[in-house]
């Protein structure tokens, strides 16, 4: 599979996919059966293991009661040991995104009430397993979702970045999704910050990652729309020199859409990684962890 980017400057960059590459998939009998969803990767080099990876879920309307969180660790990205005390979150965890600033781990994920109604909290951990002090940093607001975060920092900018989806998909109301993202130069301080919009649409798009590769921001985005797509999920792909402004589709979007989503993507020793979700059984809804590394030709 390919991957063309057009830039602000109309310069194309082409990268290509390796082959597809499952994870991680879920313990038979185990609160993780067939349910992976989505892996957030940190490059924490303890317990002698470089990176640490903290998965989340599919479900989503019954999240308060079954989402959890759960550990795996792994020194090339491919072979993943789970963590054996998992799930790292018993409860209305769902979609953890995790960034390690000056030694603590900072978890964001989201929380649901009774009418699907989501918010976003950050959780802080010093071992990077036992997490505590949740801080709500995207509030609850009445009839909307705010979920699907995403913290990213920038050496560039020096900033924390944390995008989410915010929209209107239950209950009353013209159906909304977008993708908005808060900034601050304290992780602890992204509760104060305002919320930009970046992207929204009247169809799904949901699900946003960042990475800077080859000095340019790249959007990753979940995606379905009726009728479109093969009625497949889908991961579009959007670039831009800002990470508040400007993203625009790049020209062979969506990059993977084989009812694939919920991308989350990293820069590694200069390698740009793209991790997401695969719907391997459409009637039963089960879902697995892959991944794809994209090489510059």
């Amino acid at each position: 599979m390919t991957f063309i980017v057009s830039s602000c400057s109309n310069r194309r960059v082409y990268f290509q996919f390796r082959k597809r590459i499952i994870v991680l998939k879920g313990d038979p009998g185990t609160w993780d059966e067939n349910e992976v969803h989505n892996l957030s990767v940190v490059v924490a080099n303890r317990s002698d293991y470089k990176y640490w990876g903290y998965y989340g879920l599919a479900y989503y309307e019954d999240s308060a009661e079954k989402g959890k969180a759960g550990l795996a660790w792994s020194n090339d990205l491919i072979h993943w040991m789970k963590y054996s005390g998992n799930p790292i979150i018993e409860s209305n965890c769902r979609w953890p995104t995790v960034i390690l600033a000056n030694g603590i781990f900072h978890m964001f994920y989201a929380q649901y009430d009774s009418d699907v109604e989501s918010r976003i909290v950050r959780a802080t951990s010093k071992d990077g397993i036992h997490f505590s002090q949740e801080q709500v940093v995207v509030p609850l607001e009445p009839g909307l979702q705010n979920q699907n975060p995403f913290i990213f920092f920038s050496p560039i900018e020096q900033c924390y970045y944390l995008f989410y989806y915010h929209g209107r998909e239950h209950g009353a109301g013209e159906k909304i999704w977008s993708i908005y993202v808060k900034v601050a130069k304290d992780v602890t301080k992204l509760d104060q910050s305002p919320s930009i919009a970046l992207l929204s649409s009247p169809n799904t798009i949901a699900a946003p990652s960042v990475a800077n590769y080859n000095s340019h921001y790249y959007l990753t985005i979940e995606a379905f729309t009726p009728g479109k797509w093969d009625d497949k999920w889908v991961i579009r792909a959007f670039e831009s020199s800002s990470l508040t402004q400007g993203f625009k589709e790049v020209k062979n979007s969506p990059i993977l859409l084989d009812d694939d989503a919920c991308p989350f993507q990293y820069v590694f020793d200069g390698e740009l990684y793209l991790f997401y979700s695969h719907r391997y059984d459409l009637e039963k809804n089960f879902w697995d962890l892959r991944m794809v590394k994209a090489i510059k030709d």
